[in-house]
């Protein structure tokens, strides 16, 4: 599992260093677009159902014995999803490589494209994120 942990933060700040902002914001991009492609494969394989966030939960839950990560849902509407993360197993590794606190900022963002296929209209933040010092991650999809 860290494997992957120090592969996120790696890149990361290798194009940070490299490529500042505009580095950054085009690995969201890329990231975003890969989390579409998820997000197909999810709603191919029925892990993700189209309008319904609460699919979005399940198909992060089901992956709790690859990834690690302890989820609740942390709010639920038809407009509104609050995914809460109250423990991380990435943190030591992406702190040991000396990655920015904003890291998640960049990485999550194939989750944003994930819940894009559920609602095309929705975009994602992180309130609240460990890797800034918070006890836990908030990860909030809303749709307008």
């Amino acid at each position: 599992m860290n494997t992957l942990a120090d592969a996120h933060a790696i890149y990361v700040e290798a194009i940070r260093s490299l490529m500042g902002d505009e580095g950054l914001k085009a690995i969201s991009e890329v990231n975003r677009l890969h989390g579409l492609e998820l997000g197909k494969a999810g709603i191919e394989q029925r892990t993700l159902r189209k309008g319904d966030f609460r699919s979005i939960f399940e198909f992060f839950d089901g992956g709790r014995p690859y990834f690690g990560f302890d989820l609740s849902i942390g709010a639920l509407t038809d407009k509104r999803f609050d995914l809460k993360v109250t423990s991380c197993p990435w943190i030591e590794s992406f702190k040991a490589r000396g990655a920015g606190s904003d890291l998640c900022e960049y990485v999550t963002k194939i989750d944003e494209g994930i819940g894009q296929v559920v609602d095309p209209d929705v975009s994602m933040s992180i309130p609240k994120c460990m890797m800034r010092g918070d006890d836990h991650c908030i990860y909030r999809w809303v749709t307008e």
